[in-house]
């Protein structure tokens, strides 16, 4: 529990929703419209026929023979009720029945896209992956909230995917417990030294914008937030506490916190008003040899009276412990949004 620009390439779409789901769902919307309203006339029509021919047959005193037509139509069919004779149109009415289903896009799922761009700092192409909620293509002039979230040493940008994000963000919005946000995955693809690396200058200078012009989002502070795990979390503390102007929330998951980082802290805190400062959050195993990191940045957190939580699950430094707290860091991300 817790204790307190540039060019741009396409380079594809990606839907993790199994297709032998979606098409065993669009075949039987189908099939439903196919023997619809055909049957039901079907039906009608042979009822009559049966009627007319046992009005010429003499009458019996036998039982009557019970008839099913659950295979015929429709199971059920509504109940006639009394209609005024001044209301009845002159020409009957045409069937109401639809031509093409209409789905409901949030069991759709949301969209992954897989796009590159040319990055000044980087002089190299920079790699992103864009998860849209669902029903991003259909909302018209509304923005969401963006969370920019970053994978951990010697993996790329596709490692917080294989950890079930996609299928847990469909269905926390898809339940209502959280609201629909994009997720941006960038890719540190060569590594440095904090000291010498240009990715906290990509991000901010570069990302961030572009994210901004090509996507329907919020560009404020208060729809932004940051958030990583192993060396994706020393990034975000830094990214997040060194330009505290445009995230509202850092998340720090599984954190060993950059060497050159340790005393930063009374820095940061000295450059930004304690009400300005990021939502923070903190989290690790018991058997994470990184713990005491993260246990003194706490405690520094603490001594400077910085909200903040702080959670010691029983885990490793693994992919099996962040995939196991996925609902937990997203439901708090979205805590304002």
């Amino acid at each position: 529990p817790p204790t307190s620009a540039s060019q741009t390439r396409r380079a594809g779409r990606l839907r993790y929703t199994p297709a032998d789901k979606s098409i065993i769902r669009s075949m039987r919307k189908r099939q439903d419209i196919r023997m619809g309203a055909p049957a039901f006339y079907l039906l009608t029509t042979t009822t009559l026929l049966l009627f007319l021919a046992a009005a010429c047959q003499p009458v019996s005193t036998a039982p009557a023979m019970e008839t099913s037509t659950a295979t015929a139509g429709p199971t059920t069919e509504p109940s006639p009720t009394p209609i005024p004779v001044s209301s009845i149109p002159s020409t009957p009415a045409a069937p109401t029945r639809a031509l093409t289903p209409t789905p409901d896009c949030r069991q759709a799922g949301g969209e992954l896209v897989m796009e590159t761009f040319i990055s000044e700092h980087l002089q190299a192409e920079f790699n992103v992956i864009t998860y849209l909620p669902p029903c991003y293509a259909a909302a018209s002039g509304n923005g969401y909230p963006v969370l920019y979230l970053l994978h951990g040493f010697s993996y790329t940008n596709d490692q917080w995917l294989r950890l079930g994000l996609a299928d847990a963000m469909d269905s926390l919005i898809m339940q209502g417990e959280i609201p629909p946000f994009i997720i941006v995955l960038p890719e540190e693809a060569r590594p440095k030294p904090p000291q010498v690396s240009v990715f906290p200058e990509i991000l901010t200078e570069e990302l961030i914008p572009w994210v901004d012009t090509n996507f329907a989002t919020l560009p404020e502070k208060a729809f932004r937030g940051i958030g990583g795990l192993s060396r994706g979390a020393a990034w975000a503390v830094q990214i997040g506490l060194d330009h505290p102007t445009l995230f509202c929330c850092i998340g720090a998951h599984s954190l060993p916190l950059f060497e050159a980082d340790g005393g930063k802290l009374n820095g940061w805190l000295t450059q930004t008003p304690a009400d300005q400062l990021p939502r923070l959050f903190i989290d690790i195993g018991r058997d994470d040899g990184e713990w005491p990191t993260a246990q003194d940045f706490a405690n520094q957190l603490d001594a400077a009276h910085v909200p903040h939580e702080w959670y010691l699950f029983r885990s490793g430094h693994t992919e099996a412990y962040w995939a196991s707290h996925l609902d937990l860091y997203l439901s708090w991300y979205a805590k304002n949004w």
